[in-house]
């Protein structure tokens, strides 16, 4: 199933109004403040899935951009607003953000957001929607990768919205899809005497950053390629170790390198073939078997196989 996240845009009440003189507009009225209402989390998840973590829906931040319905010119932005927090237990991980717009005001809107990201400059920088579409995701290095602890970067639009239609009860939704893929390997080890220890995965040749909005895959040449960091996997069994990698959508698939130590000598793994090109929003896992050696003196074995569905 695939799990998005729910923006619901409300047309806030007057008794709610922001009444700061900072929000008044030019000719003197005063701003109704409107709120954006953010659940980051589905309220069936069950608590501790590992297809859904707290951590992957956390918003730490947000830039909200508005244009008239159709026009490729920003008019409203709002970088990087204060969030206050609501608790329904119900519902999940819930923000409220209000802000300075006058429905009544406004024709139709195209509303874009973009979720975690840290560059303020760049934010206030965008006054059109091709500025949007240059916005790169927060680049990932071979010292630190990509983290859920600045939330995972994510984008969504919602085309010719009506604010002055959106009620408490009919909120306008905008969905949020995370601009990175996710990718769950685990490996198991077939023989019970061939079992290995200090195992880790690492991803090589993959992408350092992307952009925000989808469709604009960059191509990177190979000098721009990184290898993420190595990650510890976690014994799930006496036989079956599992870790996760968070990686940014790529024109070419990147390779995994697994390492195990059996007995005392380390050995690596190369999964390439049939390896995804990683798809933002999308869940690859990939399952690798370590075969015990059929004969004194050959060499080991690995069989990968690969199993994807929307994150």
């Amino acid at each position: 199933m695939r799990k998005l996240l729910y923006i619901l845009l409300l047309a806030l009440l007057p008794m709610w109004g922001c009444y700061d003189d900072s929000l008044r507009k030019p000719d003197g009225r005063e701003s109704i403040g409107v709120p954006i209402v953010l659940s980051t989390a589905s309220i069936t998840t069950p608590v501790g899935d590992p297809d859904n973590m707290p951590a992957e829906y956390s918003i730490v931040n947000l830039s909200i951009f508005f244009a008239d319905a159709g026009s490729t010119t920003i008019n409203s932005v709002f970088v990087h607003p204060t969030f206050s927090s609501i608790d329904f237990s119900t519902i999940g991980n819930t923000k409220l953000v209000n802000l300075p717009l006058t429905p009544g005001a406004l024709t139709n809107q195209d509303i874009y957001v973009v979720a975690n990201c840290s560059d303020v400059a760049a934010m206030n920088a965008v006054q059109t929607v091709a500025d949007i579409k240059a916005l790169q995701t927060p680049a990932a290095t071979t010292a630190t990768g990509l983290t859920t602890t600045a939330g995972l970067p994510m984008y969504g639009t919602l085309p010719n919205a009506d604010l002055n239609t959106s009620t408490v009860s009919a909120p306008l939704n905008v969905l949020l899809t995370r601009a990175c893929a996710k990718i769950r390997v685990t490996v198991t080890f077939t023989g019970p005497t061939w079992v290995g220890t200090n195992n880790r995965v690492q991803l090589q040749n993959a992408a350092p950053y992307t952009f925000y909005v989808p469709g604009n895959i960059p191509a990177l040449a190979t000098s721009a390629l990184i290898n993420y960091p190595i990650t510890n996997l976690t014994a799930q069994s006496a036989q079956q170790f599992s870790g996760i990698v968070y990686v940014y959508e790529s024109a070419t698939a990147p390779q995994l390198q697994i390492y195990t130590t059996v007995s005392g000598t380390t050995y690596n793994y190369t999964a390439s073939a049939n390896f995804p090109v990683p798809v933002r929003n999308y869940l690859y896992d990939i399952e690798i078997q370590i075969l015990p050696p059929t004969r004194s003196g050959l060499c080991e074995e690995a069989e990968v196989s690969v199993r994807v569905k929307e994150w």
